[in-house]
């Protein structure tokens, strides 16, 4: 009996020392992963130090302008927590965040224009720090423009060899705007910033003063101002500068203003590019902006023949080929040969696509279900300043009077495209094998008998230009174009 009593006394003491021993490691917060003042993990009373947190710092972009939100990824490790990041640029900070999301708004306009180092450095409750990785911003809050002008910018574009630059600077945060635009060849009524996208017409924003003491310069009047609105639009690509003359009172030439991040480019809609191609008089523009930064996209596409159009988008394929639709465009309800869409929402691939040259715009008509004229998009045709006709003579047209003398009663001799009398000879002369269409059509370079030779569509009569090659490249044709559009001057 004493025996078994003896068995039970030591069983209750053992209980009791291990109820003990219980208390005594809750209190220390256990041997496991609590985080108490008496844990054995890390940062504990019988733990090591915690590991150092880590921080990653999001670039807010490439470029950046006025109020700018930063942001970092921060972790603690082990049992510490965060208790702090600082944002700093240069070195200095210029921001704390104590919780997450981990991010601060920063005047950009404290530092001066130019590249700057941007980091986060992260503080645990163990006083542990780490530095992120440090990323390179350039802040730009006082952009300079230097901007072409040029008739080809306008629609219809005028008969005009002028030509003009445009160098402009904004501060961003103000909207104080400063420059002039110096002007060639023209006697001009007024010069103004107005704001619409390329291929749109705006109203009239600044109004520039002449300078009486150098010809062709007109000047930024002092205490100019963008609201900011206005500035909004400006980084969009969405201002332009415009040059008006008796002659030309609703423009002679025109340069779209366009930041680093946005690229505006003009293209010919014909049916030759069609797939197959259409044979049709009807002609047009297509004035494309895409904005690189905030992947998006605006046309306007301006056309003449075609005012019957069901629809018309803007396609994803590459140069004689049919692709699927990226974007819709919309009709104007009074211009109905004017269709539109302005910053619609485009992805990166999208925009690697335009950089590519694999966007095209296609209007389609009761006719030409699939479509009647089109125009591939090239990222790097925004209009070069017109040749001369005199240039034009010794390059596109340099070989032509070999065959065209003018000496016959019948092509080729009938032609007479020597160099004294190619103007008489093209310019408003209906072709003799298309006599519905003139060889030079001033400001149609579509519709100019000329281009199609040259460029062999598949609406010409007999053989492509020059007979049996070797034929011009792209490029040229490119200025005999621009000189059409810029309205087939004699000079």
């Amino acid at each position: 009996m004493r025996h078994i009593l003896g068995l039970i006394h030591a069983r209750r003491a053992l209980l009791l020392m291990a109820g003990a021993l219980a208390l005594i490691l809750g209190a220390c917060g256990g041997y496991g992963g609590s985080s108490g003042s008496g844990s054995m993990a890390c940062g504990g009373a019988y733990g090591g130090t915690c590991p150092a947190p880590t921080i990653t710092m999001t670039s807010p972009g490439a470029t950046v302008n006025r109020t700018v939100r930063l942001t970092a990824s921060a972790a603690a490790m082990g049992g510490a927590s965060i208790t702090r990041v600082d944002f700093l640029v240069d070195g200095t900070i210029v921001g704390t965040a104590s919780a997450a999301p981990y991010t601060v708004s920063w005047d950009s306009t404290t530092v001066g224009d130019g590249n700057h180092t941007l980091t986060g450095k992260v503080s645990d409750s163990q006083s542990q720090t780490a530095t992120s990785a440090a990323l390179t911003i350039a802040v730009r809050n006082s952009p300079a423009f230097s901007v072409a002008m040029a008739a080809a910018q306008i629609f219809p574009a005028p008969s005009s060899t002028a030509t003009g630059t445009a160098n402009l600077t904004v501060k961003l945060a103000s909207g104080a705007t400063s420059g002039k635009v110096t002007l060639s060849g023209v006697s001009a009524s007024a010069v103004t910033i107005n704001e619409a996208f390329a291929g749109a017409s705006g109203a009239s924003l600044i109004t520039l003063a002449a300078n009486g003491g150098a010809a062709g310069e007109w000047d930024v009047p002092a205490g100019a101002l963008l609201t900011a609105d206005q500035v909004t639009a400006l980084l969009q690509g969405k201002l332009y500068v415009i040059a008006t003359s008796a002659a030309n009172p609703a423009g002679e030439i025109r340069g779209q203003i366009t930041p680093d991040n946005v690229t505006v480019a003009f293209s010919a809609l014909a049916g030759s590019q069609e797939v197959p191609p259409v044979t049709i008089t009807a002609s047009g523009v297509a004035a494309t902006t895409v904005d690189s930064a905030a992947n998006t996209l605006t046309v306007h596409v301006n056309s003449t023949g075609v005012d019957d159009a069901t629809g018309a988008e803007v396609d994803t394929g590459a140069a004689g080929a049919s692709g699927p639709k990226l974007v819709a465009l919309t009709k104007d309800s009074v211009n109905l040969g004017h269709w539109s869409t302005e910053l619609a929402a485009i992805t990166a691939s999208d925009v690697g696509n335009f950089t590519a040259n694999k966007l095209y715009v296609n209007v389609k008509t009761p006719a030409d279900a699939n479509g009647a004229i089109r125009g591939q998009i090239n990222a790097s045709s925004t209009p070069p300043a017109a040749p001369t006709l005199t240039q034009l003579k010794s390059s596109a047209f340099s070989v032509c009077g070999g065959c065209h003398t003018g000496g016959g009663t019948s092509l080729p001799a009938s032609m007479d495209l020597t160099p004294s009398h190619i103007y008489a000879s093209i310019v408003n002369v209906a072709s003799v094998e298309q006599p519905a269409l003139k060889r030079v059509n001033p400001g149609d370079p579509n519709n100019s008998y000329v281009v199609q030779k040259l460029e062999g569509a598949a609406t010409i009569a007999g053989n492509r230009m020059p007979l049996g090659g070797p034929f011009l490249d792209q490029a040229t044709i490119d200025q005999v174009r621009a000189w059409i559009t810029a309205g087939a001057v004699n000079n």
